[in-house]
């Protein structure tokens, strides 16, 4: 066992993968074992690429839960609302296999530190832990990076940053969902945040007025900023009266796609280049072509009459080739970052607005529960400004097609800003 365990740790550290399944997001690549006795028994070793379709779901995981305002349940359900787009993790038993992400199976990719680039073992005490996880001084991590990054150790160290300051007492409770117990059912819970500590608002409810605020001695967190006011309030119907004229106009009027034409030109850059997806679908056939390159290659060596010179040609062809791709997949990902701050479109915005029905008329009057269902549904995140006055809305869009993009529409919404008097509660005389 000793033994055993000296060389995972020498394995570790020289850039080697240990475990028996690809990480998610990666795929194997094999390689001939450095001891020649081991390689004459057919034994190798293995060390990670990055998958094209799976490494970009990993970026995106990330991408959202650093975002602020989306946990892991509401993660799990965008991921489970386009598999295609977002494939499920299929476990060491593929038996086992449920087809569809769960809580457990997203925070598995923000915890695990191999997507730095680096290998990392001795993360869990298996043997006779009871699979407990080990603290971050026991794993043993590769001396160098091992394969490419699709996090940073920055990022890698940010969510875990966060969840920690996330830990609810209500464990196993969706920040979304009230309490069986609530006596009043608030519009905005867990879709709220204040803008200078970026944590969630609770809501509050005194003499028929309902609010929202925050409060630093309330909260867990370590992380509220220095100056944070001590007390933040925000009145629900000031935010309705913000919130539900956009909504109106940007998403459920007759007129949004003018209303989108025109914020978008406002925002567009006076010489663009193309879109990140479409350079992406580009470098992509340039992989898949030089991977067809790469199999004639290597055919060409399984031949019977290659001579030693030309066996020389063809594998320092084969290092070309692959060191080619090693570099398109590394744009690749660098793209796949750029796609998810990438300002969207007329032509992305406008097929998924015209699936919207015209509610433009309804929504002020709409009852309480629908719009929950709908706000739920657009996946709104409403961060507030109380300096300003204002709110940032943001909105998730999806066509639910082959194609299927999220378009995050996040708007500064001034325009409807409201005067400080009435954000304060209701206090007692």
């Amino acid at each position: 066992m000793v033994k055993s365990r000296q060389g995972q740790e020498t394995s570790t550290r020289q850039g080697w993968h240990t475990g028996g399944v690809a990480l998610y997001g990666y795929r194997f690549v094999t390689h001939d074992h450095p001891n020649p006795h081991k390689a004459s028994r057919g034994i190798n070793k293995r060390t990670l690429e990055l998958d094209p379709v799976r490494a970009p779901v990993v970026r995106t995981i990330y991408d959202w839960y650093l975002g602020g305002g989306v946990g892991l349940l509401q993660i799990r359900d965008r991921l489970n609302a386009d598999p295609d787009r977002y494939p499920p993790p299929v476990p060491v038993d593929p038996t086992t296999a449920r087809g569809a992400w769960s809580r457990s199976s997203v925070w598995e990719v923000l915890r695990n530190p191999k997507y730095t680039g680096y290998q990392v073992w001795n993360r869990r005490a298996r043997k006779k832990g009871h699979n407990r996880t080990n603290p971050p001084e026991a794993w043993i991590w590769s001396e160098e990076p091992a394969h490419s990054a699709i996090v940073s150790r920055e990022e890698h160290e940010a969510a875990h940053a966060r969840a920690r300051a996330n830990e609810r007492s209500r464990q196993g409770v969706p920040a979304t969902a009230a309490r069986p117990t609530a006596k009043t059912n608030y519009l905005y819970r867990g879709l709220l945040r204040c803008g200078i500590c970026g944590l969630r608002m609770w809501g509050n409810h005194r003499r028929n007025t309902t609010y929202y605020s925050c409060q630093p001695s309330h909260q867990r967190s370590k992380d509220i900023p220095v100056g944070h006011p001590p007390h933040v309030y925000l009145n629900e119907q000031r935010l309705n009266d913000a919130l539900l004229p956009f909504l109106a106009t940007a998403l459920f009027g007759p007129e949004r796609t003018d209303y989108w034409r025109h914020a978008l030109d406002a925002t567009a850059e006076p010489e663009r280049t193309a879109p990140a997806r479409e350079r992406a679908r580009e470098i992509e056939t340039e992989i898949a072509d030089l991977e067809r390159r790469l199999s004639r290659q290597l055919l060409n060596l399984e031949a019977d009459d290659v001579t030693a010179a030309l066996r020389r040609r063809v594998a320092q062809r084969v290092a070309e080739l692959e060191a080619a791709t090693a570099e398109r997949r590394e744009r690749l990902m660098a793209l796949a970052r750029e796609s998810v701050t990438e300002a969207p479109t007329l032509a992305d915005v406008a097929p998924l607005l015209d699936r919207l029905p015209i509610l433009a008329d309804r929504l002020a009057e709409a009852p309480q529960g629908e719009l929950r269902t709908l706000f739920d549904a657009l996946q709104l995140d409403v961060v507030y400004h109380p300096t300003d006055s204002a709110v940032d809305v943001a909105v998730t869009l999806y066509d639910g097609g082959e194609n299927a993009a999220d378009v995050r529409a996040q708007v500064r919404a001034e325009d409807w800003s409201v005067p400080p008097t009435g954000f304060e509660p209701v206090l007692p005389p």
